[in-house]
């Protein structure tokens, strides 16, 4: 079942999902792009990097704010991050091309102990209205593969997370 997440302003994030309380108060009210947490997510070379908080990971993903996408399958997922399409529909058949073409231009290896993941707006906190993916994963070794691609009439990001075997 497809899932949508909404940024009004900064990159998303995924992390557990128990830590998005305690990350919205580490963001704080007024987050500065270039200091303490919300300046380490806005400092991140490329599509995508880790940080480290509060023992686990957190993966920023996307580095405009819109509308994500989570397209579940059987080894993981893919995000795709809404730059410009005509329809939903366009944006969707587009990212399954870009991944299936496995031109992939970054790509990280994290570790998911927590089965339970949240995609949101770095900025994001609970009660805030802003829509947030919430997925059940199988716990184990992730990699995740990042591209940005366009055609004539489509631009997006595409994030592929699959389990490792």
């Amino acid at each position: 079942m497809m899932k949508t997440a909404t940024s009004f302003g900064g990159p998303f994030v995924m992390l557990p999902r128990k830590l998005s309380g305690e990350w919205s108060k580490a963001i704080g009210d007024v987050p500065e792009p270039d200091r303490r947490l919300y300046g380490e997510v806005c400092s991140g070379e490329g599509l995508m990097h880790l940080i480290s908080f509060d023992g686990s990971t957190v993966v920023r993903i996307g580095e405009e704010p819109g509308d994500l996408f989570w397209l579940p399958d059987e080894r993981g997922g893919l995000v795709v991050q809404w730059i410009g399409a005509d329809s939903l529909e366009d944006l969707l058949m587009f990212a399954q091309k870009v991944a299936a073409a496995g031109d992939w231009q970054e790509a990280l290896e994290i570790t998911i102990s927590d089965p339970e993941l949240r995609m949101m707006d770095s900025c994001g906190f609970d009660g805030d209205e802003q829509p947030k993916i919430d997925v059940s994963i199988v716990p184990g070794d992730y990699e995740i593969r990042a591209a940005y691609a366009e055609d004539e009439n489509t631009m997006a990001t595409v994030f592929s997370l699959n389990k490792k075997e």
